[in-house]
């Protein structure tokens, strides 16, 4: 079967095609198996390819080579396409979505890709388009919204990059009125900090939001957080940030936890939702399951 190397060239700090794909290369290479690389040319452009890819009729593995928003879009494009088996070499700046499966070695390691094998996973489904890992609204979502500014500054990583723009937002506005439903019949209101739906555990370069997501069981993880103070944001931060606020005292008078297929949410003011990293500005926004929408190559181990 054909590789297709899908290569966003403005991923992380330094083209990956003069980091981390060379050793993949020279390793298909060496075992005489077909393969080409393509390069993406502007946002959005993987998903095309993907898509122009399935139209080839051929059985296909796609790696993206970039990083989780380089990989998002060519999820969204291989979703429902039954001829592309899609993988990802990580080298973002936060490389969330390979947490959930043990982290980048093994997806950065070519002998471990050259045996991935197909599993079906999950997408979540919004007004705004997909998503693979995590979708919110409220602070974390505006934190990945002014972390964009902070990627850009010399020596600073994606887990850096994050814990500025928080800092930023921390000072701004925290909590948003939010009305929300879910699965069509349970409905909660009041200040949140936050909702997010995750299909997979970690976002913002580490934090353990979801640390209970499944990403191919045909469910997503609702976390909603209500409004506490500042000061008591400060020391709950860290236990967010290992995944312990689901078992947490100090969380439960301000945690709601559920799991299910949909989340909708209004809010009367404006606020900033997150995709994959992915941000909009909208008052309402819902967070659909879309049961092994597409087929993820997961590296062998």
């Amino acid at each position: 079967m054909k590789t297709i190397f899908l290569v966003n060239p403005t991923a992380g700090r330094r083209d990956p095609r003069q980091t981390v794909l060379p050793p993949f290369l020279e390793y298909w290479e060496k075992r005489g198996a077909p393969f080409e690389v393509i390069v993406t040319q502007s946002p959005g452009h993987a998903e095309t390819l993907v898509r122009e890819l399935a139209t080839r009729g051929e059985e296909l593995r796609v790696f993206a080579v970039g990083g989780d928003g380089t990989f998002r879009e060519a999820a969204s494009g291989a979703a429902g396409q039954e001829t592309i088996s899609l993988g990802i070499i990580p080298c973002g700046s936060g490389d969330d979505f390979v947490r959930s499966f043990g982290g980048r070695e093994c997806f950065l390691s070519p002998a471990h890709q050259f045996d991935a094998r197909p599993r079906r996973l999950d997408l979540i489904l919004t007004e705004f388009g997909c998503a693979a890992d995590m979708c919110a609204i409220g602070l974390d979502a505006a934190v990945a919204y002014h972390m964009v500014q902070f990627k850009r500054l010399p020596l600073v990583n994606g887990s850096m990059a994050y814990n500025l723009a928080l800092v930023k937002c921390f000072f701004s506005k925290l909590g948003f009125e939010m009305d929300v439903t879910i699965d069509g019949k349970e409905h909660v209101s009041g200040n949140f900090v936050f909702a997010l739906a995750g299909n997979g555990q970690y976002y913002g370069g580490g934090y353990r939001g979801a640390p209970r997501a499944v990403p191919d069981d045909g469910l997503l993880d609702f976390v909603l957080i209500r409004t506490p103070g500042r000061a008591k944001i400060l020391r709950m931060l860290g236990t967010y940030k290992r995944g312990g606020h689901l078992d947490s005292e100090v969380f439960a008078p301000y945690l709601i936890y559920r799991r299910g297929r949909k989340m909708e949410i209004s809010s009367g003011k404006e606020a900033i939702a997150t995709c994959d990293g992915e941000c909009v500005k909208t008052k309402q926004i819902s967070f659909t399951v879309s049961p092994g929408a597409f087929a993820f190559l997961q590296p062998a181990l």
